[in-house]
């Protein structure tokens, strides 16, 4: 387009009827140029007609294959299309003058976007017979302008809108970009990073690792991994950092675009779930109660070493194989389907026997649901040799005579019974304790000698102990004779029959009043001063912290004295420390009485004492 205009300007095109005989040279020009050229014929006002087109115009516009000579602009483009390039060409016309302008029409559905120069041909009278245009297509160059402003457009909302941080490094590793997310994960701006040497976000250890990720990125590679880096406050984080090429149309790599997304929250997570694996790793090799896991169906997936000791296996005697090869044959059935029912409840279990060096050894077996994020994945079975329990139990079956003669002679109160709560014995001690045999007293009046909490307590261990078969320890308090309560340590033993039954249950009750005072006094000793009997330092400062509690969410004012006593020591050494305690003692006394009823005063250690007023409302009040 460019040369063709050059020899308008020189005159070359002008009066071309004239120069004819270079007719076929200037068509052999305009048809080695790609751009397209029409001559037009002025015919009147606002007409005009196709005369001549360059092989371009003719084969690639949008008027190909169209028949054209002697067509005016309206018969190819349509009356609405046309009147905007009419309107040019009138232009043209009026004013003698060459004109550029740009346009978009739609011919058979297809867009087509020109840059186009009209050039007016005049003859001697100086009036415009003809009008060379020259049109470039530029269809494609406005596609690509419209891509790459959306591409940026995107970009910006990509940089600006993303929660992940975004950093554009050049080939010499300088910083050319860093979105709002990356400054607010690092806390450096955009300027800092720009100004500073090398990455101040890459902890010193970390620098090799940050230059081997650029060049991967450099080679064209696609580069990530999880590593640490460190905010501007000093703070390090876990980050996830991917690294990836920028290229350009012909494959060269002009920058590093990196994403980093901050994954303390889960890699913190992650190293408490690996500390919770490896404490119930311990838990599970180290605990002292022998531990199976099965599958549902009871194939054995792991053993503890205290399970190996009671079963004296060696670990891979057990692992893959069943539990039910392991119990007497006419239990498997039975303990097959305890296995399923341990899949929809809790609390299920079974007596077996083992065989361990050629003895028979009775085991209970607790069977407990291994649940995973909600799933049940498989069972724990908890083994409790029962061996010896039973054969005490058998022993004490066989020796109730004896244990009846122990019984009549003791002092701690004895009772025997059944498994529906019925009392079959009672020892004489009981008698003597309550005013009365407890053989002729009604069950509710029996009850109602017990505390309720522990009518509650005792019937829920003669349940449990039904189920499980094993002993239970609960403490109650009795009403004595005298009607004064009287606490009691009552040891149950359930007593099994030749069927594996609970026949009865032996209940031995001792009086453990003592042992109660003794702990009532050591709770109040962790709280209270031995020699004043006022609150300790302990118990002090925790009264002046709920106070300072009170005073944050209500403005409740209070006030804090702290008492420090002087010539203390020579009391002691003049009188002796007997009447040094006293006189502490008067002086606690004395400062409890000078105080409201709920203000604290606390003995501190020593001589030292402090005073805790509430509900203060100025100095005087003090």
């Amino acid at each position: 387009m460019d040369r063709l205009k050059e020899w308008m300007d020189q005159g070359i095109m002008s009066g071309l009827d004239k120069r004819i005989p270079h007719e076929n040279l200037l068509h052999m020009l305009m048809d080695g140029i790609s751009d397209y050229i029409f001559f037009m014929e002025v015919v009147g006002p606002r007409r005009f007609k196709y005369v001549d087109m360059n092989y371009s115009a003719r084969n690639h516009s949008l008027i190909k294959g169209a028949e054209w000579q002697d067509k005016y602009i309206e018969d190819l483009l349509g009356e609405d299309q046309a009147e905007e390039l009419i309107t040019a060409y009138e232009s043209v016309v009026q004013n003698k003058e060459p004109m550029t302008y740009e346009d978009e029409i739609i011919i058979n559905g297809k867009v087509f976007r020109g840059h186009s120069i009209l050039t007016p041909m005049l003859d001697e009278n100086v009036q415009v017979t003809h009008i060379v245009t020259i049109t470039r297509n530029i269809t494609e160059v406005i596609e690509k302008e419209r891509d790459l402003r959306r591409i940026n457009a995107m970009y910006r909302s990509l940089m600006k809108d993303t929660t992940d941080a975004i950093l554009i490094v050049g080939m010499d590793g300088s910083i050319l970009e860093a979105n709002r997310a990356f400054e607010k994960l690092y806390g450096f701006t955009k300027e800092e990073l720009q100004s500073s040497i090398g990455f101040p976000f890459v902890p010193e250890n970390h620098k090799r690792e940050a230059e081997d990720l650029l060049f991967q990125a450099q080679d064209g590679a696609v580069a990530g991994y999880e590593t640490v880096r460190i905010r501007k406050n000093g703070r390090k984080i876990d980050v996830s950092i991917s690294a990836s090429p920028i290229q350009n149309e012909e494959g060269e790599t002009i920058g590093i675009s990196s994403i980093v997304r901050d994954i303390s929250e889960e890699k913190e997570a992650q190293r408490k779930l690996e500390a919770s694996r490896s404490r119930y790793r311990s838990l599970f090799e180290y605990n002292p109660q022998p531990i199976l896991t099965l599958t549902f169906q009871g194939a054995i997936t792991n053993a503890n070493t205290a399970s190996l000791r009671l079963l004296d296996k060696e670990e891979e005697e057990l692992l893959d194989t069943s539990v039910l090869e392991w119990v007497p044959h006419d239990q498997v059935h039975g303990i097959r389907e305890q296995l399923l029912e341990s899949f929809f409840q809790k609390g299920i279990g079974f007596d077996t026997h083992f065989f361990v060096k050629e003895e028979e050894r009775i085991v209970h077996v607790s069977l407990v649901p291994i649940i995973s994020e909600g799933k049940k994945e498989g069972i724990y079975a908890i083994l409790e040799d029962r061996t010896e329990q039973v054969r005490a139990h058998e022993a004490l079956r066989q020796s109730e005579e004896k244990f009846r003669l122990i019984a009549d002679h003791s002092n701690d109160l004895i009772s025997v019974f059944s498994p529906r709560g019925e009392l079959i014995y009672s020892s004489p001690s009981q008698q003597k304790f309550l005013g009365r045999n407890p053989m002729n007293m009604p069950l509710q009046e029996l009850r109602q000698q017990i505390d309720p909490e522990g009518v509650s307590n005792i019937e829920n261990a003669f349940l449990r102990s039904s189920q499980n078969k094993e002993a239970f320890t609960v403490s109650l308090r009795l009403t004595s004779r005298n009607g004064e309560p009287v606490w009691f340590e009552c040891r149950g033993t359930p007593v099994i029959s030749e069927h594996g039954e609970v026949s009865h249950f032996v209940i031995v009750a001792r009086d453990i009043s003592e042992q109660k005072n003794y702990e009532e006094k050591l709770e109040k000793f962790a709280f209270y001063d031995y020699l004043t009997d006022l609150p300790n330092r302990r118990l002090f400062e925790d009264r002046v912290e709920q106070a300072i509690v009170q005073f944050e969410r209500s403005g409740q004012s209070f006030a804090l004295l702290y008492l420090d006593g002087d010539g203390f020591k020579s009391i002691n050494d003049r009188y002796g420390h007997e009447i040094g305690d006293e006189f502490l003692r008067g002086v606690g006394k004395r400062m409890k009485e000078c105080t409201r009823a709920g203000d604290s005063v606390g003995r501190i250690g020593g001589d030292e004492f402090a005073i805790l007023l509430e509900n203060i409302e100025d100095r005087q009040q003090i």
